[in-house]
């Protein structure tokens, strides 16, 4: 055995001095208990994917469920022509075979930055063989950056088993946002070519003189009844993600998914409503002149005069009535209909409409032969002109004078 050593002076003294000062330093604190699951706070599950691991949330609903004033059943009753009016192509997939899409994302931009943080996926399916169909609401969570292609190529799959896409400006945001992520994941796109219900352009065709900013929110409203008072604003979603990530809160990521869930579902409703509108006889008559103008840029005037004859006389004395005038006087004045224009210039142009008051000033000129009632009303058109009226208006004023002193 080899000898040990004696302790030197100076190894006593640095074995005290160790000594004291692990006796004074405190206790290393607690360790931190770990964050709870995703699953247990958002009731989703991890799904093993070729790529990676990808968290998502499924979840059913009856079809008697009512979103708003509509159960979520109802898109399945649009007529097939409904469907295809608001597609506007001679085919169109039944709702049973739509996939209604929305997706939350870190910002606006589109950039490679810029992430896909949900993507809700609302289809009619069954849960199991045998099963009555119900509403599914599928969303696809990143839970990490890291697993983006997993998450894109699992979405990617489901998109691929739909006939066409019901979007709220999706065409303009969520498809090429999708797609653009999905080609720098080196991913295929699934919906080239897919027949797309962008629902934002439908509702601003029939309701922009009702909703001139047509989000979804007011849609929501004035549609379905729905008002979302503890909804999270969407630009907050970015933040609350990002804090996700840094900090591990799972918790606000719960209004997120509700955020996304929501938007969903209301569009199996605004379209479901909007379907109605063209194979319902009973419209009401703010309806019927809203239907009316997307017949007029549908290229079918006939249609669109025959509703707004009906609608107008019930309308008198409201918001839609005086543009709902202008157009079917304009129509009328097309189809050779000119009394019936006439008809609706007076009061339009009682109440101040400018382009009312010249078309009335032509007819009377040139249809009624009133001349001295053309120069009152070209003298009234006159005072009240802009500069760029003011030289035309000043001509037509000098022709009437000399057909009447002639």
């Amino acid at each position: 055995m080899t000898p040990v050593a004696p302790l030197t002076t100076r190894d006593r003294l640095r074995h005290a001095v160790a000594a004291q000062t692990a006796a004074m330093r405190p206790p290393p604190p607690p360790l931190a208990p770990a964050p709870p699951p995703l699953a247990q706070i958002l009731r989703g599950e991890w799904h093993e994917t070729r790529d990676g691991p990808v968290f998502v949330r499924d979840e059913w609903f009856a079809l008697d469920h009512r979103h708003g004033s509509l159960p979520l059943g109802s898109a399945l009753e649009a007529a097939p022509a409904a469907l295809a009016t608001l597609l506007r192509s001679a085919d169109a997939p039944p709702a049973s075979r739509l996939a209604f899409f929305d997706i939350e994302t870190t910002g606006l931009s589109g950039g490679t930055g810029t992430y896909v943080v949900l993507a809700g996926l609302g289809s009619y399916e069954s849960a199991a063989p045998g099963e009555p169909p119900a509403f599914r609401m599928r969303q696809y969570f990143l839970a990490d950056i890291a697993h983006e292609r997993a998450m894109l190529a699992m979405l990617a799959d489901d998109l691929a088993r739909f006939e066409g896409l019901v979007t709220y400006n999706g065409r303009a945001f969520d498809m090429p946002f999708v797609q653009a992520r999905l080609t720098l994941s080196r991913l295929r796109y699934p919906c080239d070519g897919l027949p797309h219900f962008d629902l934002l352009h439908i509702v601003r065709r029939l309701y922009k003189h009702r909703m001139p900013g047509c989000r979804l929110a007011e849609v929501e409203r004035r549609l379905l009844g729905i008002d979302r008072p503890d909804d999270i604003p969407g630009s907050l979603i970015p933040a609350i993600y990002f804090d996700y990530l840094r900090a591990g809160r799972v918790s606000p990521l719960r209004g997120v998914f509700r955020h996304n869930a929501e938007d969903v579902l209301s569009l199996v409703g605004v379209l479901a409503g909007v379907a109605a509108l063209f194979s319902r006889d009973d419209l009401d008559p703010s309806d019927a002149v809203a239907v009316a103008r997307w017949w007029e840029h549908a290229g079918e005037p006939q249609r669109a005069t025959g509703l707004y004859r009906v609608a107008l006389p019930w309308l008198e004395g409201g918001d839609d009535w005086p543009w709902a005038a202008a157009r079917h006087a304009r129509l009328c004045r097309r189809s050779g209909e000119r009394a019936e224009a006439a008809a609706l210039w007076r009061p339009l142009w009682a109440q101040g409409d400018r382009a009312s008051g010249l078309e009335l000033a032509k007819h009377l000129e040139h249809h009624e032969r009133d001349l001295a009632a053309a120069e009152r009303v070209t003298h009234a058109l006159l005072a009240r002109a802009p500069d760029a009226e003011r030289a035309a208006l000043g001509h037509r004023l000098a022709r009437l004078e000399r057909k009447q002193a002639v």
